[in-house]
């Protein structure tokens, strides 16, 4: 069930006002059920891969709290590890390997056939993988209890608000309030009805017209001006963060309804000096996962190669939002800057003159060119990203003729609600607002009038 769909328009007040009602200690189960339903209405032969997950996450985590032989526990997570790795591996990666393999295996003049799955890749399995791994790991590292209550951890793992986009959520943080039993209060759902408008109007106004720009644009290279191209590549960064960031913000609102409290994805990203800082702020639940289980144990291993380990990451960040080598190639530029940025940084002649502020207002905006320039292999492939810069750099002119082209008003509405995005950035982190109603009053309107009712699917559901 896509949020920006009109089954979601009832289905989520309906939730609401059910869950309200509820006896307290029958809540969990009332949100376990609509969580799966919510799944299925995508693929319902496709939840037998969550709760494979989340019988697997159970019993091992259980295992993990009655055994002292650290040993011993180390097998079971492995069985973790294994099994939801596995499965992530066999419906994303498998058919990337097994292609690349047959490649690579031509150019040493050995032909086969390399088996293809060909299978469609489960709607949110990077994100509740990841979120079962941190369960398991957390149980075996000590940081956290096994849960004993089969239905509050399958909650855990399917909870609808975040289960296919995230924000990616620690057990320790998520299951002490899915236990409780106190609605939300007033500031909660003030919060929550806010926190969802804004995420509409990220989504359908601006993420979605910006998309039938850049997607005629795009669909075939070269065919447009160098100008044209550069706008687009432009265009795309603000539609992938209103995009991803509507998600968020639609997620957070609705759990907030609930009176859960989902941390925050994302915090002022593109108001950053350096790639590394972006990061910090972007797909934040993602970037923390990322640091806290691969990133630091393998510097504490190999404490001298962190600078390398940083690329590597990256790479591997990367990957994890596609199986192709268009993001493998976005991860490893992003690893380099990040490299270099920190290198450039230690150069003590500049130290003194990178601390003035309009310097560091002027690294912000060359950071954002990085992003536009980088972001081109995130929206296309790899050969697709290459022609697309060949016909900037050969066909690139700011005369008025180059704007000329069947999608003008498509790109005029497009900037247009890119001025609008830029209105949010003064809202402030709670959403109060000294007018409510004439806040709800404009993004009802904006979104009535401005929104896309074409119901197009988030664009990190493919992840």
């Amino acid at each position: 069930m896509l949020f920006n769909s009109f089954q979601f328009l009832w289905f989520l007040p309906i939730s609401i006002v059910v869950y309200y009602l509820l006896n307290p200690k029958w809540r969990w189960a009332f949100l376990l059920g609509i969580s799966y339903y919510f799944y299925m209405c995508w693929r319902p032969e496709y939840v037998v891969l969550i709760l494979a997950s989340t019988v697997l996450d159970y019993w091992v985590a259980r295992k993990m709290s009655e055994l002292s032989n650290q040993k011993v526990r180390k097998k079971y997570l492995y069985m973790s590890l294994v099994g939801n790795l596995g499965m992530l591996f066999t419906f994303k990666y498998f058919d990337f390997f097994m292609y690349n393999t047959e490649v690579l295996m031509g150019k040493l003049n050995i032909f086969y056939d390399s088996p293809i799955l060909n299978v469609l890749l489960p709607m949110g399995i990077s994100f509740y993988t990841f979120q079962t791994l941190s369960y398991t790991i957390d149980v075996y590292k000590g940081k956290t209890t096994a849960e004993k209550h089969l239905g509050y951890f399958a909650l855990y793992v399917t909870y609808f608000p975040q289960l296919v986009a995230g924000p990616i959520e620690r057990a320790s943080r998520l299951l002490p309030q899915l236990k409780k039993t106190t609605l939300p209060s007033r500031d909660d759902v003030q919060y929550g009805i806010n926190k969802i408008l804004l995420g509409f109007f990220k989504k359908v106004v601006v993420a979605d017209n910006i998309a039938v720009f850049c997607d005629q644009l795009f669909a075939n290279p070269v065919n447009a001006s160098g100008l044209l191209y550069a706008i687009a590549i432009t265009l795309f960064i603000f539609q992938l963060f209103a995009d991803f960031s509507g998600y968020s913000d639609i997620a957070i609102g609705t759990a907030r309804l609930m009176g859960v409290r989902l941390m925050e994805n994302f915090n002022r990203p593109f108001w950053s000096s350096n790639i590394s800082e972006f990061w910090s702020k972007w797909h934040i639940s993602l970037t923390s996962w990322i640091g806290d289980y691969i990133f630091k144990p393998m510097v504490k291993n190999w404490p001298k190669a962190a600078q390398f380990l940083s690329i590597f990451v990256m790479v591997l960040i990367g990957f994890w939002h596609g199986a192709s080598w268009n993001f493998v190639t976005f991860g490893l530029l992003h690893g380099v800057i990040i490299f270099l940025q920190r290198h450039y940084k230690k150069i003590a002649w500049l130290k003194g003159f990178s601390k003035r502020p309009y310097i560091i207002n002027l690294y912000r905006i060359w950071n954002v060119v990085l992003l536009i320039i980088t972001g081109v292999f995130f929206r296309n492939s790899f050969g697709n990203s290459v022609k697309i810069f060949k016909h900037i750099v050969s066909d690139f002119s700011l005369s008025l003729g180059q704007l000329r082209s069947p999608f003008q008003t498509e790109m005029m509405i497009s900037i247009f609600v890119c001025l609008l995005l830029l209105v949010t950035v003064v809202f402030n982190e709670k959403l109060k607002f000294k007018h409510q109603n004439l806040y709800t009053l404009f993004m009802l309107l904006v979104i009535i009038f401005l929104g896309l009712d074409n119901q197009n699917q988030f664009i990190y559901f493919q992840f």
